[in-house]
């Protein structure tokens, strides 16, 4: 008889695709940093970025369901996220409805988990979708914004930053203004006789305000609506940011702790190209011993490793070394680092990543650790 399938076994699956995925990304990103590469090449290379990047939305929407796991943010670039999804987006309107696109500032990083942006996405074009029953226009664009006061909108009030902010507009009914208050209410629908169910607002607010931003809301009735989401931006970097310790050096050095071949490869050329002096280790056994023979800048460690687990090598690594920054890495999600809320100067970074991305957890954490010391 076959046996079933198991949430561990999912989690597991998940674990060793991530790995796999975070090696086709971090190879994509490489070739694409070359700049002898014709650009059909190069369009060949981005598509097969984005289809892995894609995948990691099947991994998260699997897992979720073997143990209804909470949303794991990453840095991704939001037109490019939004350009991968286009077409899922476009086929949920309808041949009657067009959907425009104007996606502008193509640097533009926010941290969300694209799962649940697609999740945001698809539930403000269906709503614009229903406000057209004879057809018309959704137009789907992004742009930069700096806010220098606080802007009250509804139903939020937008603090002062520099945001990536995703508009979905719409030219139909438009929304009654002794509702549009009320809209973001759980249980209210502005059409239920239509079947609306008055949690689609509500859910999309609050995946919003998980990823730090803010939601705005405009309405002229017979005119259309505009719904603006604020996302705090994050800077990409393209080379470490060494504390005054470090810099003194000819190149910092990094414990890269990864038992993964392909991951391994990928990531210690992203931090060579970056500047870092690399030492690998396959196991927290190995790891240890190449620290007898120096000091280290920075460790970076997959929590599941053969032997000894990522979270109890830094614990050990921060008793020898009290202050070394680490970023622990893994495709089980977050489950595993709530183990390390004792140890100083950790972050987390979630499986699959890109070398943008890597970088910019690498810049964060020394720029936090130098801040404090």
């Amino acid at each position: 008889m076959k046996r079933a399938t198991s949430g561990e076994d999912v989690h597991k699956l998940a674990h060793d695709f991530n790995n796999l995925l975070t090696a086709i990304i971090g190879a994509a990103d490489a070739i694409l940093e070359r700049s002898e590469i014709d650009p059909e090449a190069r369009a060949d290379i981005a598509h097969i970025r984005e289809g892995a990047r894609r995948g990691t939305t099947l991994v998260r929407r699997l897992r979720g369901a073997a143990h209804n796991e909470f949303a794991s943010p990453c840095l991704i670039s939001v037109n490019e996220t939004i350009g991968a999804t286009y077409r899922l987006l476009d086929h949920s309107l309808g041949a009657n409805v067009i959907l425009a696109l104007d996606l502008r500032e193509p640097g533009g990083r926010v941290l969300i988990d694209p799962s649940q942006l697609d999740r945001v996405l698809l539930n403000l074009i269906a709503n614009a979708r229903h406000a057209m029953p004879h057809g018309g226009t959704v137009t789907l664009a992004t742009s930069r914004r700096a806010v220098a006061a606080a802007d009250t909108r509804i139903p939020d009030t937008v603090p002062p930053g520099e945001y990536v902010v995703i508009m979905i507009a719409d030219d139909g009914a438009g929304i009654p203004r002794d509702q549009i208050s009320r809209i973001f209410k759980a249980g209210f629908s502005s059409r239920p006789q239509a079947g609306g169910s008055g949690i689609g607002l509500p859910s999309t607010r609050e995946i919003v305000h998980q990823a730090n931003g803010f939601l705005s809301v405009e309405s002229i009735t017979g005119q259309g609506t505009r719904f603006e989401i604020y996302l705090p931006c994050v800077e990409s970097v393209s080379a470490p940011v060494v504390s005054s310790a470090a810099a003194t050096k000819a190149a910092p050095t990094v414990l890269l702790v990864e038992d993964d071949l392909l991951v391994r490869n990928v990531t210690k050329r992203t931090l060579h190209r970056a500047g870092w002096n690399v030492l690998c280790a396959i196991s927290a056994e190995e790891a240890l011993e190449a620290l007898q023979d120096g000091k280290c800048d920075l460790m970076i460690s997959d929590i599941a490793l053969p032997g000894m687990h990522g979270v109890a090598l830094a614990r050990l690594v921060q008793a020898r070394m009290s202050g070394v920054p680490i970023i622990l890495t893994s495709g089980y999600e977050r489950t595993a680092i709530d183990e390390a809320g004792d140890v100083m100067n950790v972050v987390f970074l979630t499986k699959p990543y890109g070398q943008a991305e890597l970088l910019e957890v690498i810049a964060r954490i020394l720029k936090e650790v130098a801040a404090r010391s």
